[in-house]
């Protein structure tokens, strides 16, 4: 005969067998209660962005900066277009539409050093003087504006790019503004002189550098 004592030791070993297999089956025990409340609040579905830093805010900058004289050119061309600035010589709109597009490319290739570093590019035209810039545009009455608006918008462009090119430590930032400065120079000078400025006149006070406070990204 077996001991009782081991007989019961064996059923309390099926028992505990039972209990374990009960709280690894997909149905809930027949005596569970309500779920406690959670003690802490969820996570929220979606993380705040980090703030651009260092070099990096500087590329965002530039970036910035390209977007926004891409879009002020896109403007351009379209007021130019549309009859409310009168006859738009071709050589103007030829140059609007050129320089827009170099500045989409330059906005691309800053972007591209961002997403390089596991950074987002930047969305848009984040700046603090968009919407002045954009203003200036709205207040365009004849090609010369066009023009004005073009030597500014390279002066703005260039100096930004030339006053970070002096703090970049990242050898592929300072190598990219090198590069980039010169053309809104070019880009400049070409502008004034369909204005028939002299192109080493000062551009209005619309075509004063950015600083890192002007980028709201």
């Amino acid at each position: 005969m077996v001991p009782r004592r081991r007989v019961l030791l064996a059923a309390a070993g099926a028992l505990a067998g039972a209990g374990a297999l009960a709280a690894c089956s997909d149905a809930p025990p027949p005596t569970a209660g309500p779920a406690p409340a959670p003690t802490t609040p969820p996570l929220p579905s979606t993380t705040t962005r980090v703030p651009y830093v260092g070099d990096q805010r500087g590329v965002a900058l530039c970036a910035a900066t390209s977007a926004l004289a891409a879009s002020l050119y896109s403007g351009a061309v379209v007021a130019a277009g549309d009859g409310r600035l009168g006859q738009v010589p071709a050589v103007v709109t030829a140059f609007l539409s050129g320089a827009g597009a170099r500045h989409t490319e330059h906005a691309a290739a800053w972007n591209a050093l961002l997403t390089a570093a596991g950074l987002p590019a930047v969305i848009g035209t984040p700046l603090t003087v968009e919407s002045e810039r954009r203003a200036v545009l709205g207040r365009a009455a004849a090609p010369t504006d066009l023009l004005a608006l073009a030597v500014d918008v390279e002066a703005m462009a260039g100096g930004t790019v030339a006053a970070r090119a002096g703090e970049f430590t990242d050898p592929g930032a300072a190598a990219l503004a090198a590069t980039l400065a010169p053309v809104a120079a070019m880009h400049g000078a070409t502008a004034a002189f369909l204005l028939g400025r002299p192109t080493g006149a000062a551009p209005s006070s619309a075509g004063a550098p950015l600083g890192l406070d002007a980028l709201t990204a």
